[in-house]
């Protein structure tokens, strides 16, 4: 699987192997899950803010 990371303007977006899994607010901290079965609690790939 290949997660990539992209941040446009305020906003953090995850991709698996070109999906849209995630989706982060940056400046509110509100994010959405677009694929829970992609992204759950044994999800290796942690996602944090980049500085």
């Amino acid at each position: 699987m290949v997660y990539t990371e992209e941040t446009k303007d305020n906003e953090l977006y995850v991709y698996m192997n070109g999906k849209l899994i995630y989706k982060k607010w940056l400046n509110t901290g509100q994010s959405k899950i677009f694929d829970a079965m992609a992204y759950d609690k044994y999800t290796l790939k942690s996602i944090q803010e980049k500085e």
